[in-house]
C-alpha cells in the first residue's frame, strides 16, 4: 500500500530533515555532510526538498501514519523551475566559497551517475531522489516497504529503477533487498555516491546495466574509423531534412508490408534507423552493423522485442546458408569497399525465393543539392566506392545475381533509389 502525499505538518517536514542529519555515517564517511557546512545545513536542504517533492507530487508514504517517505520521478519528468529554485535558496550562507571550491573540482572529476547514463541513452527509468523512515519507525521494515513502492512501479512501466546513496551502509541495505550497485562516483576522500539499480524481469535487454555501461565505454571510446566518429549524428542526417523523411516515411511503408511474419536479416544498420521502425512487423530481426559505436547509438532509446542488434562484417557473415526470409541493407553498398563480395553473402545467407531489399542514394549530376551534398560527404571524410545512378546501380545488382522485381525512385535530398530483389532459380 501506497499514499501520495501532497501536505505534511511542519514538525513532520522537519522530522525527515533530523532523520538525514543525524544518520551517523562510518568514521572514514562525509556523505551529506559533503552539501554544507554543518548537520542544520543538511536538514534544512533535506526539508526543503521534502517540499519541493509535495509540490510535484512525487512524495509517498507507507500508510497514514506517515512512517516513512519515498520520493520519486517517473519516466521524463523533470523538477519545475519554482521548484529548483526554492532548493536553490537553501544554499546561501550553509556553504562558503571554499566549499563550494571542493563540490565543483569533486563533481567534475566524480564521473557520471547511473541516471545520467541511463538519461544520455534516452532509456527511461524512475529515479527514487529519496527515501527517508522516520526515528521511531526504523529497524522495523518500513525501508523494503518503501523501495517496494518504487518497484511495483518499475514493473508496471517496464523500467529500471535508480537510486543513489552516500554510505556504505545504506548501499548495503539497499543491496540487501534487491538492487545492486553499478557504479560508485569517488567526489574526494571519504565522499562517494553509489548508483544502485532495480531492474525488474521485463525490461528490454538492452536496457540491462551490464549492456548499458558496456555501451557507454563504446560511445566514449576512440572513434576507430569514420563511422563511429558519426554514430552520435547520423540518424540526425539520415532523416533530419524534410525530403529525405518524406523518403524513409515511404521506405518504412513499403518495408513494414512485405516483411510481416519474416525472419529479417539488416546489414549496416547504423544506428537502427530502419530497423525500429519496422522490427515489429517481422516475425523475428536481427540488425547488423560493423561499428560498435553504431550498435551502441542503436539500442538506445525504446527497442522492440523482436529485434537484436548484433555486430557483423557485411562481407563474411558468420550465419548459415539459408537463414533468413528477407535482407535489408540500405545506404551502405556505395561506401562499401567491396560491395560484389557482400552481395555474394547476401545471396548465400537468403533462402529460396527469399527478398533482399535494397535502397541506396543514387548520383544525379543535374540535381545541385545532391551533389553539393555528395562533395560535403566527401570531405567529411565518407569515401564513395561507387557513384551509381538509377540505371547504373540496378545494372550493379542484376550483374551480381540478383533480379530486380520491383525499383522506385524517392525525391530526397540525395535521390534515393529503392529496390526489392530476388535470386532467379538458376543463380541460387
Amino acid at each position: 500500500m501506497s499514499v501520495k502525499i501532497i501536505s505534511l505538518k511542519e514538525e513532520e517536514i522537519r522530522d525527515i530533515g533530523n532523520a538525514f542529519a543525524d544518520f551517523e555515517y562510518a568514521e572514514s564517511e562525509f556523505g551529506m555532510a559533503y552539501l554544507g557546512k554543518d548537520r542544520q545545513a543538511v536538514s534544512d536542504y533535506i526539508c526543503a526538498y521534502v517540499r519541493m517533492t509535495m509540490r510535484e507530487r512525487t512524495l509517498y508514504s507507507t500508510s497514514d501514519e506517515h512512517e516513512a517517505f519515498i520520493a520519486f520521478s517517473n519516466p521524463g519528468a523533470n523538477m519545475s523551475l519554482a521548484s529548483a529554485a526554492d532548493i536553490l535558496k537553501t544554499v546561501p550562507g550553509r556553504v562558503d566559497t571554499k566549499h563550494l571550491c571542493r563540490m565543483a573540482k569533486g563533481c567534475l572529476h566524480a564521473g557520471k551517475s547511473y541516471g545520467s547514463i541511463l538519461s544520455k541513452l534516452k532509456i527511461p527509468h524512475i529515479y527514487v531522489s529519496m527515501v527517508a523512515v522516520r526515528k521511531e519507525y526504523q529497524g522495523q521494515g518500513f525501508m523494503r516497504k518503501l523501495l517496494e513502492i518504487a518497484f511495483e512501479e518499475g514493473r508496471r512501466q517496464a523500467v529500471p529503477v535508480v537510486l543513489d546513496t552516500d554510505a556504505q551502509l545504506k548501499k548495503d541495505k539497499y543491496e540487501h533487498i534487491g538492487m545492486k550497485c553499478v557504479v560508485t562516483q569517488h567526489f574526494e576522500d571519504g565522499v562517494e555516491l553509489y548508483g544502485l539499480v532495480y531492474e525488474p524481469d521485463n525490461i528490454p535487454k538492452e536496457w540491462k546495466s551490464d549492456v548499458v555501461l558496456d555501451d557507454m565505454k563504446i560511445l566514449s571510446a576512440h572513434n576507430n574509423n569514420i563511422w563511429d566518429r558519426y554514430a552520435p549524428v547520423y540518424n540526425s542526417f539520415v532523416t533530419g531534412t524534410p525530403g529525405n523523411k518524406k523518403a524513409y516515411a515511404a521506405i518504412y511503408k513499403r518495408i513494414r508490408s512485405v516483411i510481416k511474419d519474416k525472419e529479417v536479416l539488416e546489414l549496416a544498420t547504423g544506428p537502427g534507423v530502419i530497423a525500429k521502425q519496422v522490427a515489429d512487423e517481422a516475425k523475428s530481426m536481427i540488425a547488423t552493423d560493423y561499428s560498435e559505436k553504431m550498435l551502441a547509438v542503436a539500442r538506445r532509446g525504446i527497442v522492440p522485442k523482436n529485434l537484436k542488434f548484433e555486430w557483423a562484417d557485411a562481407s563474411a557473415l558468420s550465419y548459415d546458408d539459408d537463414s533468413f526470409d528477407v535482407i535489408i541493407i540500405a545506404n551502405a553498398l556505395h561506401v562499401i569497399p567491396h560491395p560484389e563480395k557482400v552481395l555474394s553473402e547476401i545471396r548465400r545467407v537468403l533462402r529460396k525465393n527469399g527478398l533482399l531489399i535494397a535502397p541506396n542514394f543514387i548520383h544525379d549530376n543535374q540535381k545541385k543539392v545532391s551533389e553539393l551534398c555528395s562533395k560535403a560527404l566527401s570531405l567529411a571524410g565518407v569515401n564513395f566506392e561507387a557513384k551509381w545512378d538509377a540505371k547504373g546501380y540496378i545494372g550493379f545488382l542484376e550483374k551480381n545475381g540478383f533480379r530486380v522485381d520491383h525499383s522506385k525512385q524517392l525525391s530526397s535530398t540525395i535521390p534515393l533509389m529503392y529496390t526489392e530483389c530476388t535470386i532467379p532459380d538458376e543463380r541460387k
